[in-house]
Formats: structure tokens, C-alpha cells, sequence
């Protein structure tokens, strides 16, 4: 096993486990944390893989994924704040 896929396979456990925050949370606020935490991660896996793989599209696919996971958090914290619980 090297390191790449002990990486990605940790970062598979930690993103399950964010994933089960959005499903149980008591609280709209602990899911909107679960959706952030869990696009990070994702983040990151292909951060991992762009980093392994000689492909040039994966960096760029995860600047996108980055700047689509910030704007979702923020764009349904505030949809939450202003309208009441979803």
C-alpha cells in the first residue's frame, strides 16, 4: 500500500464521516458544516491525485471545486439566517 492510497483512503473515512454529520445533524447549522467540511475534503482528494497524476486539468478542477464549495456554504448560510430553517 503507498502513501497515495493510504491518504486517499483516510480522506474517504473522513469524508463518510462528515457525510453522516449532514444526514444525523440536530441542527441545520451542523449539516451546513458537514456540506462545507465534506467539499474540502474532496478538495483535497483531488488536490492528492492531481499532485501523483502528471494531468494539468486536475488543478484546475480543484480550484473550481474549492471556489463552488465556499460559495455554496456561505450563499445557504445566508438563504438560512434570512429565510429561517430550511
Amino acid at each position: 500500500m503507498t502513501f497515495l492510497q493510504l491518504a486517499l483512503g483516510l480522506l474517504l473515512c473522513s469524508t463518510v464521516g462528515s457525510l453522516v454529520r449532514v444526514v444525523i445533524g440536530p441542527t441545520v447549522w451542523d449539516r451546513l458544516l458537514g456540506i462545507g467540511l465534506s467539499a474540502s475534503k474532496i478538495t483535497l482528494a483531488v488536490i492528492i491525485a492531481a499532485v501523483s497524476l502528471p494531468e494539468s486539468f486536475l488543478l484546475d478542477l480543484a480550484m473550481v471545486l474549492s471556489i463552488l464549495g465556499f460559495l455554496v456554504t456561505v450563499l445557504l448560510a445566508r438563504y438560512i439566517e434570512r429565510r429561517g430553517i430550511v
